[in-house]
């Protein structure tokens, strides 16, 4: 018997593209039952994301399996009154409402918090948006390449002086930000057994890359901070910086406690006589020589292969992370013992992505394929008490689109 957290819990998502939908995934991993919303014709865009280059191309809608596995799919046009007295019904049951529309379309289709509210007090109201709620830009589209990634200075910052800027990997800023609406859904439901009150959570990308780039931002507030880019082998510190090995592999050193561990590391590559190098032997020193420093690892890195230097570091506890290649991240054994990857129940040997923590005691659902487009219309009509004819007469009138071979 399976044990899940969140069992009874009832999720209305009327959302698109990651954000807001990768919210709702968390939830259905810990068992909540979450149904998406999505218009008739085409359905969510966000099913036609994998297609979108530069991502990888695939057989496999792959976008649309990672964000939308366990969710039941309801076709419903909001714009049409009967569209919109459907989810007033499924509104007065639902515990928690995630949507990522714009301030106004929530006007126009009369979901916003305030309309909500009055339909069901006890609702918790998550709103995801690119740049907030509030100011002149609040009605501005942002994906996480241009409200996370760019706007928050991360993608100036990342890059050495005068190099090209690097574009974002699909949804890098998405499912952390994902992450932060979870966690304002879960306190507010918190309130909410202390109050019985409903409650809206708001977050958006822009807040979540300040926050993600906030030691950098913080550095910017503070008085005389001075910020100066560098490249691999211009790096004022050498034991935080990467390097390549004879098989063309890297790896990203990082010795935090350098006073202590400089001499560590020295005997573990087998260069003892750093340490006693009067350019190297104090943290000053290394500073102003890190150059000449930076110049005579990559040299000596150079000589082996990556598997050569992980023995040396693991051997010695020396702290490093060798970088991987996406591809290498899918057959990564440590990812895998650590329960990284899921496979789908209804498709043995598909995996996908498992979101990033657990809890003890209780289960996470073994995923399911995502949902065909309207999948779950009628199913959930009846449970709001439509009978067939009723349901059928809606589909006649274009307020919603049920998958029929279902």
């Amino acid at each position: 018997m399976h044990t899940y957290i969140l069992s009874n819990l009832k999720v209305l998502e009327i959302a698109t593209f990651v954000f807001a939908p990768g919210a709702g995934t968390i939830l259905s991993d810990f068992g909540a039952d979450v149904i998406h919303v999505e218009p008739p014709g085409i359905g969510d865009p966000h099913r036609k994301l994998s297609q979108l280059r530069p991502l990888p191309e695939s057989e496999e809608n792959y976008c649309w399996d990672l964000d939308s596995r366990n969710k039941k799919s309801l076709v419903l046009d909001l714009k049409k009154q009967q569209g919109y007295d459907i989810a007033k019904r499924l509104l007065k049951t639902t515990d928690v409402l995630i949507t990522n529309y714009h301030p106004s379309v929530l006007e126009d289709l009369k979901l916003t918090y305030e309309e909500v509210k009055t339909i069901n007090s006890r609702l918790v109201y998550a709103h995801a948006t690119g740049y907030g709620e509030q100011g002149e830009e609040k009605e501005k589209p942002g994906y996480d390449a241009t409200a996370w990634w760019a706007r928050s200075g991360m993608m100036d910052s990342v890059r050495p002086e005068e190099a090209e800027l690097a574009l974002a990997a699909p949804g890098m800023g998405d499912h952390p930000s994902s992450l932060s609406l979870v966690s304002g859904i879960m306190m507010a439901l918190y309130a909410r057994n202390k109050t019985k009150e409903g409650y809206k959570v708001s977050s958006s990308l822009m807040a979540n890359g300040i926050w993600a780039n906030s030691i950098l931002v913080q550095a910017a507030l503070s008085r005389n901070s001075k910020f100066f880019k560098t490249t691999q082998a211009t790096t004022s510190n050498a034991m935080v910086n990467h390097y390549k090995c004879s098989d063309g592999k890297s790896f990203y050193l990082a010795l935090v406690k350098e006073e202590f561990e400089f001499p560590l590391f020295c005997d573990a590559i087998g260069l003892p006589e750093l340490k006693n190098d009067r350019r190297f032997m104090a943290i000053a020193a290394r500073r102003e020589n890190s150059i000449d420093l930076v110049s005579i690892l990559n040299d000596h890195f150079k000589q082996s292969p990556l598997s050569f230097w992980k023995n040396k570091f693991d051997r010695n506890r020396i702290t490093y992370g060798h970088i991987n290649s996406v591809e290498e991240v899918a057959n990564d054994q440590q990812m895998h013992a650590n329960n990284a990857f899921l496979e789908f129940s209804d498709k043995p040997g598909k995996k996908v992505v498992n979101s990033p923590f657990d809890i003890s005691g209780y289960d996470k659902v073994n995923p399911t394929l995502p949902p065909t487009l309207g999948e779950h219309t009628n199913a959930i009509l009846n449970e709001l008490g439509y009978d067939d004819e009723e349901i059928e007469a809606l589909e006649t009138a274009g307020v919603i689109f049920s998958d029929s071979k279902k």
